[in-house]
């Protein structure tokens, strides 16, 4: 393959789809055109320009285009006045963070430059829901837009935990992390999915996907080590069995090494950053 598609699975429950809407709760989408070739630039345009593009060179997608989402599932536009709380948070709690920690050309030249924005989850057929995908490291497919709310803040999370998985392959695509992290665990199987959280991480995974493969174990780490904090992620591991919280730690030790020697970035103070700036969203 010319590049491959990175997909962050979440499990989920049959019976949660039991909460779907009543017609009245459904956005009318009667007014948007599908086409995608008959649109005026807009206030909101002008803003996503002067916001990314100018600043970044990242090019945010909104408008429903058929060929930018997956051909074999039904996905639903994205409400327009979710675009710019959706991309101010990003800026907010993944972009000034990294800036700070990385300087001012790291984003700039490692970044996706393209953001593709979906209203609805991508439902797969065995039992996951998707919630992005990254291509080649050039674009990433942000779902479930119509859902986010910046006063959320698990809603926040969850959608940065889509972001930095998805930034943390773009940077081992372009430099690879230490060899001996994926010696650490043992136990990677393609049917992640048939297990539960709490067995991943009394094997040492940081979450279920974890499982998959090494590429996801680490992408992950950096991804739950970032989005819970060192307080958070420390309770995660003090709470594991010793096998599991000396894998973990060793983990940990490894991310920490690569984003110092490779990056030239303290993982602990980007940590702390990224912490902050979920807090004060």
């Amino acid at each position: 393959m010319a590049h491959k598609i990175y997909k962050l699975l979440l499990l989920f429950l049959t019976a949660t789809l039991a909460f779907s809407c009543s017609e009245e709760d459904e956005p009318d989408i009667s007014g948007i055109d599908f086409t995608g070739d008959n649109w005026e630039k807009s206030a909101l345009d002008n803003w996503l320009y002067e916001n990314f593009v100018v600043p970044y060179n990242i090019e945010v997608k909104y408008r429903f285009d058929r060929y930018e989402v997956p051909l074999d599932r039904v996905l639903a536009p994205v409400m327009e006045d979710k675009v710019i709380p959706v991309m101010e948070a990003i800026k907010h709690t993944w972009i000034d963070p990294y800036e700070a920690e990385g300087g001012s050309t790291f984003i700039k030249r490692l970044s996706p430059k393209q953001f593709v924005l979906i209203g609805s989850a991508s439902y797969n057929d065995n039992g996951t829901i998707t919630l992005g995908t990254a291509e080649g490291g050039r674009k990433i497919l942000l779902f479930v837009i119509n859902q986010f709310s910046k006063s959320d803040k698990e809603e926040v999370r969850q959608m940065l935990h889509t972001i930095h998985h998805e930034f943390a392959h773009i940077l081992h695509q372009t430099v690879m992390y230490p060899q001996a992290f994926q010696n650490i665990s043992t136990g990677y199987t393609a049917s992640w999915n048939d297990f539960s959280l709490a067995d991943a991480r009394s094997r040492g995974f940081i979450t279920e996907y974890a499982r998959s493969s090494p590429n996801e174990d680490f992408v992950e780490m950096v991804s739950i080590m970032l989005i819970e904090g060192k307080a958070g992620f420390d309770a995660i591991v003090n709470s594991q069995p010793a096998e599991a919280r000396e894998d973990f730690r060793e983990k940990e030790q490894l991310v920490v090494r690569y984003f110092k020697e490779t990056w030239n970035i303290d993982f602990y103070s980007l940590q702390a950053r990224t912490q902050t700036a979920i807090n004060t969203l």
